[in-house]
C-alpha cells in the first residue's frame, strides 16, 4: 500500500544522521540509544522511560548545536544536525511502529502517547532560528553535488516550516503542528480499532472458496461473524454469489471509522488549512506540493484530468462489457455498483480468458510467496537474505538480514497476518535509518495476509509492492548522511520503485519458482498466460478509481474546509470513478492516507507512470536481466534522497520522464 510515515515537518526533515561531530559521552549515548532491539518491548513503563530518554537526548544535541559559535561548517554543524535528525527521527519511527504492532494495548497506548511529544520537539527543531542560521551559513563552495542537494533540501524544508517567520508566528505553527499530530493519531487509531462485526447466515456465503469457509465457522448463534480484516472481507467481494451479501459487507467495510472519524477528519482539515494560512499559503495542498515533483496543486489537478482522459475510453468499454455480462448472471442489474466489480470481473475473466480466480489462489500462500520474493531479489539484485536471530514482538513475526556478498546491507522484520490491535492495512515502517559506517538500516513490513492456506494473486502483488519499499529503504541506507535516505525523496516518486516490482508478479519464470498448489504442482504456464491475457481488463477502471481517491485527497485540501465531507467525496467519485459512492457509506472515515499523504494521494498514479517508464528498460533488455537490475539498483535505489527524483529517472533512462508507457497501457485490452 504505502511507505509509512507522517507528513509533519519532523518526518519531512528529520530522518537520520552521523555521529561524527559529537564527542565523548554524548556520542556514546547516541550510539547506545539507537540499538535496534527496543521494538520488542512489552512494558508500558519501559515505553514511557524510552520516550523520556529520547526527548532528553535529542534536547541535549539540540542545545549543543544551538550553542555553536564561530564559522559554520559541514563537519561541525551539519553532521550534528544529522545526528539530531537521527535520534529524533528513528525514535519517532520506533514509537509509531510499536503503536501499530504491539500485542499489548497498554504498550500501544503508551507508544501512541509518545509520538506527539517527539513531534513537538521535532517542530521546535524545525522552527529553531539558531539551527537554521548555522546551517544556512555553511559555505557551499566545493561541496559535492549530493551534499549540496541535501543541504539545500534541508534549508528549503526549514523555510517551508516557517523558520523565517516572527516569534509569534513560529509559536502558532508549533501549537498547530502539535494539534495536527494528535488528531492524525486519533484518526489512525479509530480506523485500526474498528474491527467490525458483520453477521451473515451460512447460506448467504455461497460461492466462497472451501478453505475460506473452513476457516469461518458459524458461532453459537448459527451466524458467521466477519471482521473488517482483509482476509475476511476481500474474498466475499471476490466470490460471494449473493449480491446482497456483497453489498452488506461492502457497506460495513466502507463505514470503518464512522461516525467517530467524521469530526476528527474535519478538525484535521481545518488545522492544516490554518497552518497553511499562517505560513503564507492559500491552502494546505499548495504548502505540501511546494517541494514535490508536481510542484503545485494546479499541476496535480491537470495531471489527474490528463490521465482520466486517457483512461476514459477503455474504462467505458470495460464497464459496458461487464454490465452486459453481469445481466446474463443477474438480469435485475441495471447499473453496476462497486461491490459488483470484482465479483463480475472474476466471472467474466473465467468465461472470456478461462481464468478462474479460485483456481489461481490455490497456488499462492504467504510463506511460498515470501520465499519466491527472496529468490527474485537474489536473481535481480544479488540479494542474499538470511534468518536474523533476534527478539520479535509477536510469535508470528520473522526477522531477516540482507547481505550483498559479505556486506550486511540491512535487516528487517516481517509481520504479515492480522491480529487484534494491529495496523490493518499494508505498509513498510522504518525502524532504523542507515548511515554508512555508523548503522545499518532496519525496516519492517506490517501486512494482513492469511497466515495459513491460499491467498489471492492480488495479495502476492501487494506483498512484492511493500517489499519494494523495504529494499529501497535498505539499499539507500548507505549514504554519508541519513538525510540522504529514501525517506527524503520527493513523495510523489516514493511509490514508483514498488509499483515497478509489481510487474514481476505477472512473469511466468518468476511465478514458477514458488507458486504451487497443495499437491506440489507448479502453476501451469498456460494459466499464467491466461492471467496475462486478462490482466488489463478492468485496469482503466481501476485507475479511474485511483484518480477518484486522488481527487478526494486533493480537493479536501486545496480549499477552505467549509464543505460537507460526504458531498465532496461523492462528487469526486462521480467525476472520476466508474462506480458511484455506495449509498449509506462514508469511506473518507477510513481513508487513512488523508492523514499521512494528505493532499498528495495522486502520488500513486504519478508514480505508476514513472514505474512503467522505468520498466521500459527491463522490457528492452529482458525482465530478469541482472545487468539492468543492478544498474537500476545503483542509479535509482541506492542514491535514496541524495538526488532529485528527476535526476534519478534521467540517469537510469538516459532521458526525462515520459507518460507514454502509462497511457499506452491504459489503452490496452
Amino acid at each position: 500500500m504505502k511507505f509509512a510515515a507522517k507528513l509533519t515537518f519532523a518526518t519531512l526533515l528529520l530522518a537520520g544522521a552521523s555521529t561524527a561531530a559529537i564527542a565523548g559521552t554524548l556520542e556514546q549515548d547516541v550510539a547506545a540509544f539507537l540499538k535496534p532491539t527496543f521494538v520488542t518491548e512489552t512494558s508500558a513503563a519501559a515505553i514511557d522511560d524510552r520516550c523520556a530518554a529520547n526527548i532528553e537526548l535529542a534536547t541535549r544535541v539540540k542545545t549543543e548545536l544551538e550553542s555553536h559559535t564561530g564559522p559554520a561548517s559541514l563537519a561541525r554543524d551539519f553532521e550534528m544536525f544529522d545526528t539530531l535528525s537521527l535520534v529524533l527521527g528513528d525514535g519517532g519511527s520506533e514509537m509509531y511502529l510499536i503503536s501499530q504492532s504491539s500485542a499489548s494495548k497498554e504498550v500501544r497506548t503508551a507508544a501512541e502517547a509518545c509520538v506527539p511529544k517527539l513531534s513537538d520537539l521535532g517542530t521546535a527543531i524545525g522552527l529553531s532560528r539558531p539551527i537554521y542560521d548555522r546551517l544556512s551559513a555553511i559555505p557551499t563552495a566545493g561541496l559535492d553535488s549530493a551534499t549540496a542537494f541535501t543541504l539545500n533540501k534541508v534549508l528549503t524544508n526549514y523555510r517551508l516550516a516557517g523558520v523565517d517567520k516572527d516569534d509569534a508566528t513560529r509559536g502558532k505553527v508549533k501549537a498547530l503542528q502539535t494539534e495536527i499530530t494528535e488528531i492524525g493519531l486519533k484518526f489512525a487509531g479509530n480506523i485500526r480499532d474498528d474491527k467490525g462485526d458483520i453477521a451473515l447466515m451460512p447460506q448467504e456465503l455461497n460461492g466462497l472458496p472451501q478453505d475460506w469457509l473452513d476457516a469461518h465457522k458459524p458461532g453459537a448463534d448459527g451466524l458467521i461473524h466477519l471482521t473488517f480484516d482483509y482476509p475476511d472481507v476481500i474474498p466475499v467481494l471476490d466470490f460471494a454469489d449473493n449480491r446482497e451479501t456483497r453489498k452488506k459487507v461492502a457497506i460495513g467495510f466502507r463505514n470503518r471509522g464512522y461516525p467517530a472519524n467524521a469530526p476528527v477528519l474535519k478538525t484535521l482539515l481545518e488545522k492544516r488549512y490554518e497552518l497553511a494560512q499562517v505560513l503564507g499559503y492559500s491552502d494546505y495542498a499548495a504548502l505540501v506540493t511546494a517541494d514535490k515533483m508536481i510542484g503545485n496543486p494546479q499541476r496535480a489537478a491537470t495531471f489527474l484530468d490528463d490521465v482520466n482522459a486517457a483512461a476514459k475510453p477503455g474504462a467505458e468499454a470495460d464497464y459496458n462489457e461487464l454490465l452486459t455480462f453481469a445481466r446474463t448472471v443477474d438480469p435485475s442489474i441495471t447499473r453496476l455498483e462497486g461491490y459488483d466489480n470484482s465479483y463480475m470481473a472474476n466471472k467474466l475473466r473465467k468465461q472470456k480468458y478461462d481464468v478462474d480466480a479460485q483456481e489461481v489462489r490455490q497456488y499462492f500462500t504467504l510463506n511460498k510467496t515470501r520465499d519466491g520474493i527472496f529468490n527474485l531479489l537474489k536473481d535481480l539484485f544479488k540479494a542474499d537474505i538470511r534468518a536474523w536471530d533476534t527478539p520479535v514482538w509477536s510469535p508470528e513475526v520473522t526477522a531477516w538480514e540482507l547481505y550483498d556478498g559479505d556486506k550486511l546491507v540491512g535487516r528487517f522484520y516481517l509481520d504479515m497476518s492480522p491480529r487484534d490491535g494491529k495496523f490493518n492495512h499494508a505498509a513498510q515502517f522504518t525502524v532504523r535509518t542507515g548511515v554508512e559506517g555508523e548503522q545499518v538500516p532496519i525496516g519492517a513490513l506490517l501486512c494482513n495476509f492469511p497466515a495459513d492456506g491460499p491467498m489471492d494473486h492480488d495479495d502476492a502483488v501487494t506483498f512484492l509492492h511493500e517489499f519494494g519499499h523495504l529494499i529501497h529503504h535498505l539499499y539507500s541506507g548507505h549514504n554519508r548522511y541519513a538525510n540522504q535516505s529514501m525517506s527524503n525523496l520527493q513523495w510523489d516518486f516514493i511509490e514508483a520503485p514498488s509499483q515497478l516490482l509489481e510487474e514481476w508478479t505477472w512473469d511466468y519464470t518468476t511465478l514458477k519458482s514458488f507458486a504451487s498448489n497443495p499437491a506440489g504442482e507448479v502453476i501451469p504456464e498456460t494459466l499464467v498466460a491466461k492471467m496475462n491475457a486478462g490482466r488489463h481488463f478492468g485496469e482503466p477502471t481501476m485507475w479511474k478509481g485511483q484518480l477518484a481517491y486522488a481527487a478526494v485527497s486533493l480537493n479536501f485540501y486545496n480549499r477552505k474546509p467549509d464543505f460537507d465531507l460526504s458531498e465532496k467525496y461523492n462528487e469526486q467519485m462521480a467525476r472520476y470513478s466508474q462506480f458511484p459512492a455506495i449509498a449509506g457509506t462514508h469511506p473518507y472515515a477510513s481513508f487513512g492516507h488523508l492523514d499521512g499523504y494528505s493532499a498528495i494521494y495522486y502520488t500513486y498514479v504519478w508514480s505508476k507512470a514513472i514505474a512503467l517508464d522505468l520498466f521500459t528498460q527491463f522490457e528492452a533488455s529482458g525482465i530478469r536481466d541482472q545487468a539492468t537490475a543492478l544498474k537500476y539498483r545503483k542509479l535509482v535505489l541506492e542514491p535514496g534522497g541524495s538526488q532529485d527524483a528527476n535526476v534519478l529517472i534521467q540517469n537510469f533512462l538516459g532521458r526525462p520522464l515520459s507518460l507514454d508507457a502509462f497511457k499506452e497501457e491504459l489503452q490496452e485490452e
